[in-house]
């Protein structure tokens, strides 16, 4: 088995989506437009140019239709909202970073799986690993795939992988993001935040012993739970 296959994979989140998540057995991708970053999918420095330069011409005769900044923005609008995207990290450790942006309270928890397992998720969707370059900075015409896998160097911490839909039909229409029917099973471990309290474990274990009572992984505490030995 490859060294990718056997990397740890991460989702941090708060405890109402991780009821919604067992509840529905299902994970929830966000419309690309609403991830909170503006520079999602966008186009800037030498690759907005090389897209402009290859704006299409005009036949002699016809009146411009849109102007090459006007095509650039109208396409990569309708990939922004017709995209969409669940983030999970990779790294073979838990993130002291993430677990405070994720789970703003100690109410959270961290679902753990491998990157092979995620990757056996098929239907019409995809797994992508996210790069960190500079925007602008590819001098050749972008691909769909190319742009929603690219973020700047400032958020390369997340070192993240995505799951990806690109809903070129536009079944979705203007929903803020869809649902991805999911095997409990490729989940190897719960991770409860590690400053909640016992209180909290307890109601975790008792979400997933009811909703997924079949679930074959563990409940476990956050291993940033444990203390030095002296």
């Amino acid at each position: 088995m490859s060294e990718e296959n056997e990397s740890l994979v991460w989702r941090y989140m708060s405890f109402a989506k991780f009821d919604w998540t067992i509840q529905n057995k299902c994970l929830w991708l966000c419309r690309a437009d609403l991830l909170g970053d503006p520079w999602e999918m966008s186009l800037s420095g030498e690759q907005l140019r090389l897209v402009i330069n290859r704006h299409p011409i005009t036949p002699i005769g016809e009146a411009q239709r849109e102007s090459a900044e006007e095509r650039a923005k109208r396409i990569l609008g309708l990939w922004r909202s017709r995209t969409f995207v669940c983030c999970w990290n990779k790294s073979q450790h838990e993130s002291n970073a993430l677990w405070k942006i994720y789970c703003k309270n100690p109410d959270g928890v961290a679902l753990q799986t491998t990157h092979q397992k995620l990757e056996s998720i098929k239907d019409r969707h995809s797994l992508h690993p996210v790069t960190y370059p500079v925007p602008g900075s590819s001098n050749r015409t972008p691909t769909h795939t190319d742009l929603v896998t690219k973020k700047r160097p400032m958020f390369s911490y997340e070192e993240e992988v995505r799951i990806v839909f690109h809903d070129e039909s536009n079944e979705a229409g203007t929903a803020n993001g869809v649902r991805l029917e999911f095997d409990l099973d490729l989940i190897e471990s719960i991770r409860v935040h590690p400053e909640a309290g016992e209180a909290f474990f307890e109601v975790v274990t008792n979400i997933v012993q009811t909703y997924a009572p079949k679930f074959r992984g563990k409940v476990a505490w956050s291993d940033m739970r444990l203390g030095p030995p002296l």
